[in-house]
């Protein structure tokens, strides 16, 4: 019976599959300032200099960083692109892999520890030219690195505040002057820190002031909730809009940086807040599994049946949250295809990958979240974006 069984290793490959290229690349005409920013940074694109590109919503600094990336790749060298929310990772690579062709490898806290391996051993092979991902993708081991992308390089999320904690975008310069590798920091609102170091010499500055031609502004229009009666969380003006745009097969998105139905639960009987005992801040109340959660710490318990001061058994509810946005847009347009995006929606791998999809193909017709999907998405059907703000008056503010 020996020798019957006979064991041989086998490495599995787990490749991440990149969004399929919908359309070709759009051969896009550069304006003056494009044109200049991109022989300026290419003037010196074989060392290493921070170059802090300052550019106005629809400017066009994506089209910037695929010319300049364009020339890095010829020249034989590999590129570094980050992006500040893992949700904006399957555009950009649907974008950059439009554009270029070349193999992607893709770095972020979503992938599981495999695929992630597999990332990692496909960049460390010389497998991958150009890595895209969070802010984790700052450690890959790309060689002959030939420049680093920031965009965003404002957004807080850049920083890790769990151990080891830094700054990806801190550590972008660093990297780049350790490898003499460009570094270009994108963003139409650019950080204190950046903007200084620009003014003062320490950064180059360029500038985008102007769109390209038939580009502009959607117009904007402040409504005072105050006005309104009820619980509802949209005004009679955006719920018009929102008839009329569906009306038109056009889509919505709405924008509440608050997930949760509601901030705070607080006694309606003697003022008590259900607070956080680690943090000492209001809990938030998720009506799905009826909990009441930290969003600081991550603390969470069952809701209280009475209040634990005077054991009243009546609460009042805070600002609404993106459950509460959701509940109302379903019962107001139940016809509608309605997606929720928040941290307690996109806990599998595949959540952002999904919703991209399913939005650029029209399968939603309102998308309802908080800041992950405030940034940098570009969906052309959507006409139509609402913006829910309410001062959290429980919470505190930290600075610093």
């Amino acid at each position: 019976m020996k020798k019957l069984i006979k064991i041989i290793p086998l490495e599995v490959n787990e490749h991440i599959t990149l969004l399929p290229v919908r359309k070709p690349r759009k051969i896009v005409e550069l304006t003056h300032e494009q044109s200049k920013v991109i022989d300026d940074i290419d003037a010196v694109i074989d060392q290493y200099m921070v170059h802090l590109l300052y550019g106005i919503t629809g400017s066009g600094k994506t089209e910037i960083y695929i010319r300049i990336m364009e020339k890095v790749l010829a020249s034989g060298k590999n590129a570094l692109l980050l992006v500040p929310e893992i949700s904006l990772t399957p555009q950009a690579v649907d974008r950059f892999n439009s554009a270029f062709g070349e193999a992607i490898a893709i770095l972020h806290s979503h992938l599981s520890d495999r695929e992630r391996l597999q990332e990692w051993k496909r960049i460390n092979g010389g497998e991958c030219r150009i890595v895209i991902g969070a802010r984790s993708a700052i450690f890959a081991p790309l060689t002959d690195l030939g420049l680093i992308i920031v965009d965003e390089e404002h957004e807080g999320s850049y920083k890790q505040d769990n151990t080891p904690r830094y700054n990806a975008r801190d550590l972008a310069v660093i990297r780049g002057k350790l490898t003499n590798a460009p570094v270009i920091l994108g963003s139409a609102t650019p950080s204190l820190e950046s903007w200084n170091n620009a003014l003062s010499g320490k950064y180059k500055l360029h500038k985008l002031l102007k769109r390209p031609a038939g580009i502009t502004l959607p117009e904007v229009y402040i409504i005072d909730l105050k006005k309104h009666k009820g619980d509802i969380l949209l005004s009679e003006e955006l719920l018009k809009a929102m008839k009329d745009r569906l009306l038109k097969k056009e889509q919505i998105i709405l924008f509440q940086n608050r997930r949760g139905y509601s901030s705070f639960l607080q006694c309606k009987s003697c003022g008590e807040l259900i607070t956080c005992p680690n943090c000492d801040i209001s809990m938030h109340y998720h009506n799905y599994t009826q909990e009441v959660t930290c969003h600081y710490c991550g603390y969470k318990k069952d809701v209280p049946r009475k209040c634990p001061s005077c054991d009243s058994y009546s609460f009042l509810y805070g600002a609404g949250g993106t459950q509460k946005l959701e509940e109302q847009v379903r019962g107001l347009f139940p016809t509608a295809k309605v997606l929720r995006m928040d941290s307690d929606t996109t806990t599998k791998k595949q959540s952002y990958s999904d919703m991209f999809e399913a939005m650029s193909e029209g399968a939603i017709d309102i998308l309802i979240g908080t800041q992950m999907i405030s940034k940098g998405l570009d969906f052309p059907n959507v006409t139509l974006v609402g913006v829910s703000v309410y001062p959290n008056l429980y919470a505190q503010t930290l600075c610093g």
